[in-house]
């Protein structure tokens, strides 16, 4: 993200023609050189130590097909779970590259198609989810038709990252155990494949139940005054559907308290339709 602007701006007042090419050769090399190495082989390539780091599955990289890589861009093809692994190994990869600069962060979008889904077509859907991502303040990822910060899908977000506004608003509630994408798709992902379909039926429903009653919102403040809290509402609308969706999971995934109460959990209301999307395709992969 604002490349131009850190070549600009970041250097300060150290900035010189030395230090300007060796910037542009490093970020570079990274884009360039080093993901390619990552995606051949991400056990001797992911840098050991990083900071909040999210361990994904163990992926060989051999359905990866880099289309271009250089400058700041990265366009890559493959198996979408391996693309969508590979993802996460490159942001946590660059954080740990960037030395976690607050100021240098990561936006991609991707793009989900059949294999005889033309190419060309693939890659505009993803530049559409980048752009989306980017129109989320930048440091986010587009998947699924949804937009998160990067540590939301991985679930390492801090609470004091949320707006302050929603801060404010979810103050009452207690953080929950879980929170965010990922840490509810491993858990389902261990779910027998039946339940697990119902499970998403439910979830789905729950999303579309909330984003009609948010147009339904949105529709009445066009027409009147309405109160603006169209980002907070979010959080609650729900609730009374997600006690018939978890009725529906087995007990041994009901007797897991932490999962149970953080999916209740106002926090996790967002991420509904990711997570169940995510859970689909996993499903329809072991088919």
């Amino acid at each position: 993200d604002n490349l131009g602007k850190i070549f600009a701006k970041g250097l300060g007042e150290k900035l010189s023609l030395a230090k300007l090419a060796g910037l542009s050769r490093q970020m570079s090399y990274f884009f360039k050189t080093y993901l390619n190495s990552l995606a051949k082989n991400r056990v001797e390539n992911l840098p050991k130590k990083l900071k909040d780091a999210k361990v994904l599955k163990e992926g060989e990289g051999d359905r990866l097909v880099f289309i271009y890589a250089g400058g700041d861009d990265l366009f890559v093809s493959g198996s979408w779970n391996e693309v969508v692994d590979f993802a996460f190994d490159v942001y946590q990869a660059f954080r740990a590259y960037t030395g976690y600069n607050p100021d240098i962060t990561l936006s991609g979008g991707i793009s989900i198609a059949g294999n005889k889904f033309p190419l060309y077509q693939s890659a505009e859907e993803s530049g559409d989810a980048e752009k989306l991502a980017k129109g989320n303040d930048r440091d986010s990822l587009g998947l699924f038709g949804e937009v998160f910060k990067w540590d939301e899908w991985l679930g390492t977000m801090k609470k004091e990252n949320l707006e302050k506004e929603i801060q404010k608003y979810l103050n009452p509630e207690i953080m929950p155990s879980l929170w965010g994408i990922i840490p509810f798709v491993e858990k389902l992902e261990a779910v027998d494949a039946n339940y697990s379909r119902s499970f998403v039926r439910n979830l789905l429903a729950t999303a579309q139940i909330q984003s009609k009653m948010i147009e339904d919102i949105e529709e009445e403040r066009k027409k009147k005054e309405y109160d603006d809290h169209l980002k907070d509402i979010r959080y609650y609308l729900h609730l009374p559907k997600i006690a018939y969706t978890l009725a529906r999971l087995p007990k041994s995934v009901l007797e897991d308290a932490d999962f149970r109460t953080s999916l209740k959990s106002p926090y996790n209301a967002p991420y509904f339709r990711a997570i169940a999307t995510w859970i689909e395709l996993l499903n329809r992969k072991t088919d």
